[in-house]
């Protein structure tokens, strides 16, 4: 279900703040390092490979089953990943535009919320019950 109509001022300002990230050397800069990452398949099997370990240290945390010396594995295996220049840019990058994301709808989110623009203080995390500031809890 379409709330807007296609010729929507909110739209059209929505495409124009969508053009404004396009064109920032912020994304652009995350993208070329997300690009570098894909470019590199010795780069992409380290991550996957560390990614597997992620998911059964989840499960064996899950089933009570994780150790000290998994824990350490693991942390051992991330920073091996990390310094791996190309891998380590991609983290950082997907990092960064995950919290442009989180920004932009948080800003967005607070103003449909508080019916006015958010002030820094409004956009602080967390709240009286860390629900946001809903004023109680």
């Amino acid at each position: 279900m379409e709330v807007l109509s296609p010729n929507s001022a909110i739209l059209e300002k929505t495409r124009e703040l969508c053009s404004l990230i396009l064109q920032s050397g912020e994304y652009q800069e995350n993208v070329s390092k997300i690009e570098a990452f894909f470019a590199n398949d010795d780069a992409q099997a380290e991550y996957r490979a560390f990614a597997k370990l992620g998911e059964e240290l989840h499960q064996k945390q899950h089933a009570g089953e994780i150790t000290e010396d998994d824990i350490s594995g693991y942390e051992e295996k991330l920073n091996e990943l990390k310094s791996n220049e190309v891998t380590a840019n991609f983290m950082n990058a997907e990092e960064a535009l995950n919290g442009m994301v989180s920004q932009i709808s948080k800003h967005v989110g607070k103003t449909l919320e508080l019916g006015r623009l958010p002030t820094p203080e409004d956009l602080e995390s967390g709240g009286c019950c860390g629900s946001g500031g809903c004023g109680s809890c």
